[in-house]
């Protein structure tokens, strides 16, 4: 359950429930396939979640097969040489709003995956955060494991580390407190 009523409700409204299993893509693998990866896609695989944003355009977020068919070969390229590389990636979705394709790692953390890796959250409740609801920061994770928000560049001071992910306090990613470093 998410914390917050509210997102319960609007995820609710796009199709979505906590008890919500649909049946597994053909390219995940349940056998060799982690059981929080298994669970998180199984949850959201086939959702549209659409979010008007404070200038009235809709954001989307689609949960499919689209833009899978090189992602074993793109993510390879993508990770060569950094502190991620020696971590597994499942695909998860895409949207209209940001180049790249969403990822699962083998830990259930979320990320954009693109020009860089982008990690959003531990939890389906903080990646909505930074992608539909814009309220926190994503994190872009560099080659060395250094952190910059996304919001502003800043380095935020920890590193990710691919077992135990981001080292920092979750506050800080909240857009509240992101602000208040450019002041």
């Amino acid at each position: 359950m998410l914390k917050d009523k509210n997102k319960t409700e609007y995820l609710e409204s796009s199709g979505w429930l906590l008890e919500r299993q649909v049946r597994l893509p053909n390219y995940i693998d349940p056998v060799y396939t982690p059981e929080i990866v298994v669970s998180i896609i199984q949850n959201l695989h086939g959702l549209t979640l659409r979010q008007k944003s404070e200038s009235g355009n809709e954001r989307y977020f689609w949960v499919d097969d689209a833009y899978i068919d090189d992602f074993e070969e793109d993510m390879q390229e993508e990770l060569e040489s950094t502190v991620l590389e020696n971590l597994k990636f499942y695909p998860l979705g895409h949207s209209i709003e940001l180049p790249g394709l969403f990822v699962l790692d083998e830990y259930g953390r979320f990320y954009l995956s693109g020009s860089g890796m982008i990690y959003y959250g531990d939890t389906l409740e903080e990646f909505l955060d930074v992608v539909i609801f814009k309220c926190r920061s994503g994190l872009e994770v560099q080659d060395n494991g250094q952190t910059f928000f996304c919001y502003n560049n800043q380095y935020t001071g920890y590193d990710f580390d691919p077992e135990r992910g981001w080292l920092g306090d979750p506050y800080y990613l909240s857009l509240e407190y992101v602000k208040t470093l450019n002041k």
